[in-house]
């Protein structure tokens, strides 16, 4: 019985041990899954730039009658083509994208409870790579298409090892992984030494967005507050909303940063280098007068030699046609 009871013990010390490693792999592959959505979303918003819709809308020019080659009805043909369901394909990898990011966190797919396991994820994030990522943007969605499918693999062995994401946890309860009495999130605690007040991450994300990030500045001096006036409930919910902020105004702007790079990248104008040989030569090959004394690569001193050289060629070519005339007035003479 003592043995036993030795070998119990030993075991419930290395349950938390296996259930917080679980977690953190799980948490891992939920972090790839939305790193892939991410740039996902940066896809989006590059692709939308060059396919923008336009606003075109004719009232005037728009009559009752039959046009040759066109229906009255179609007068605003355009507008319907840039806002109406054949818009969607452009903002596919938009909506996918946002989609994956919102799944991050339970913030408003928490309601619907999605996803619930990293089957549900896995298939997400195969649909994802597949039809939102593939057709945009060349080689980056090809790039970010195959990472998605590579993420995905992952959320399918995921599964089958019983691994769970903090996200799924918190929508189906805490039960399966990690079943342990010490499960508690420690952010969550109303221990005063467990509350976080985030300010290095929230005070980083202000880089990336100003407005976000100072939000999450605020939050993290009111933690500071609450906690010395001992207000712990007010300090935990501070603390929490620190750590959101700052994670949105991370994500918002490297989503920013990401787009406009690339935007600003494949929008220069073509470099035109030009050589030191370019520079020396006119585009005859003859070389530029570059002292200035009329003197060029070709070897003319007074600088006159192109009109020397067509004179030359006219007198040639008046000789040789005289010559021919006088033979051919010789022969029919005969």
């Amino acid at each position: 019985a003592q043995v036993k009871g030795k070998v119990g013990a030993g075991e419930r010390h290395r349950r938390p041990h296996r259930g917080a490693m679980k977690k953190a792999l799980g948490n891992a592959i939920g972090f790839l899954g939305r790193m892939s959505s991410q740039f996902t979303l940066i896809i989006g918003v590059v692709y939308l730039y060059y396919h923008h819709p336009k606003l075109n809308l004719k009232y005037e020019s728009c009559s009752f009658e039959d046009e040759p080659g066109a229906k009255w009805v179609d007068c605003n043909q355009e507008w319907a083509s840039n806002f109406g369901l054949p818009a969607l394909p452009n903002m596919t990898t938009l909506f996918v994208g946002l989609f994956g990011i919102f799944m991050y966190r339970p913030v408003l797919l928490q309601v619907q409870g999605f996803p619930k396991n990293f089957v549900q994820y896995g298939i997400f994030l195969f649909v994802q790579g597949f039809f939102a990522n593939f057709g945009y943007c060349g080689k980056l969605g090809v790039v970010n298409g195959f990472f998605s499918i590579f993420v995905a693999v992952l959320a399918f062995i995921a599964q089958v090892t019983g691994l769970e994401a903090d996200r799924m946890l918190k929508i189906k309860g805490h039960k399966v992984v990690d079943c342990v009495a010490d499960e508690q999130d420690v952010s969550r605690s109303l221990s005063e030494a467990a509350i976080k007040d985030y300010y290095p991450w929230t005070i980083m994300s202000v880089f990336f967005c100003p407005i976000l990030g100072g939000m999450g500045v605020y939050e993290s001096y009111q933690v500071k507050n609450l906690k010395k006036a001992k207000e712990l409930d007010g300090a935990r919910l501070a603390s929490q909303n620190a750590a959101k902020w700052g994670l949105w105004a991370i994500m918002v702007g490297m989503v920013l940063i990401g787009s406009l790079t690339i935007i600003g990248v494949t929008n220069l104008p073509p470099a035109v280098v030009a050589s030191a040989d370019d520079d020396d030569e006119d585009q005859y090959g003859y070389g530029d007068d570059d002292d200035g004394d009329g003197d060029d690569a070709d070897g003319d001193a007074d600088g006159d030699g192109d009109a020397d050289d067509a004179a030359d060629t006219e007198r040639r070519l008046r000789e040789f046609l005289g010559a021919k005339t006088v033979m051919a007035a010789d022969v029919f003479g005969q």
